[in-house]
């Protein structure tokens, strides 16, 4: 089968569509890549929206591998006044609690604070001890604060000297009470880009009040009703377009060296094999497409290697 063409071989720069038509992109394709470009849009302008005010929360749930981390990060370069606390992988709410902790007990009082939960799937199922800390933390009215109601003990004593210092600096605030409470005083928002979405009312609506599975659906629901939600689950034109804009339009850091032709390749065959690759991502193309091609640079050589992508 012949290859779907995507791009006319017309130049070997890259081009910037800033928003625009892009005339490179024709047929289906033009129409998926101009889908991806606006729905990536949206996205940037929702983290924008986020440092610009730091009005409210902000949940983004959508497939892994679009480069949600890296815009986030890029982003909040341009807004010095608040500082970016990112926190991948698996956490206790000790470990995250402290964390929290001591960031705020050294930031300056003038400066705000974006604590940024990357990936952190496990956080938010059924039975996570995070559930009430963070119902608590984002709620408007009572809450704006993180609650420890453990006591401390021995792993107050295992701490380092600077996560004591603060600790000691919050507790010193409510001595009497178990555990201790970091006021935010409007100065903190959380970010989360997740892989897994919360469950809206529609989902909620199928299940009959009461049951468990209605209770652990609401305890998660409870966190989606107190941010603001970005779904960004995509079809097969969306994504394509979406990792097409970006590899398309940032040729000195997505696929560095790549000319128009090389580009061209490896977008018309991700397409047109789309069903049976391995996976689809900014990494996929980036680490294993060009990757390959730049070893081995004749047509016949990578795509039989490709072809090994698949499955």
């Amino acid at each position: 089968m012949a290859t779907t063409k995507i791009l006319t071989k017309v130049k070997k720069t890259i081009p910037k569509t800033n928003g625009q038509f892009n005339v490179y992109f024709d047929g289906n394709l033009q129409a998926a890549q101009i889908k991806g470009e606006n729905y990536r849009s949206l996205f940037v302008e929702s983290v924008e929206d986020f440092f610009k005010r730091m009005k409210h929360h902000l949940y983004i749930a959508g497939q892994p591998g679009v480069g949600k981390t890296y815009t986030v990060e890029l982003l909040s370069k341009n807004f010095p006044n608040t500082y970016l606390l990112t926190l991948k992988g698996k956490m206790t709410p000790w470990a995250f609690i402290k964390t929290i902790a001591v960031c705020m007990y050294k930031l300056p009082k003038t400066m705000k604070l974006a604590v940024y939960i990357d990936d952190m799937n496990e956080i938010f199922k059924s039975s996570s001890d995070f559930l009430d800390m963070f119902k608590i933390a984002m709620d408007k009215a009572s809450g704006d604060r993180l609650e420890y109601n453990t006591s401390l003990g021995a792993q107050y004593a295992a701490c380092e000297d600077i996560e004591k210092e603060a600790i000691d600096y919050f507790k010193s605030m409510d001595p009497d009470r178990t555990g201790f409470t970091i006021p935010f005083n409007n100065r903190v928002k959380f970010i989360f880009t997740m892989n897994t979405p919360l469950p809206g009312a529609k989902e909620m609506a199928q299940h009959k009040v009461g049951t468990n599975h209605w209770i652990t659906l609401n305890n998660r629901s409870a966190i989606r009703s107190r941010v603001v939600y970005e779904d960004l689950v995509m079809d097969k034109d969306t994504h394509w377009g979406w990792i097409a804009d970006v590899v398309w339009n940032n040729p000195t850091t997505m696929c560095a060296d790549a000319d128009t032709d090389q580009r061209f390749e490896m977008l018309s065959w991700l397409w047109d094999n789309w069903e049976s690759v391995s996976e689809h991502s900014l990494r996929f193309v980036e680490e294993k497409m060009w990757d390959i091609m730049q070893q081995y640079p004749t047509k016949m050589g990578y795509r039989k290697r490709w072809e090994k992508l698949k499955g």
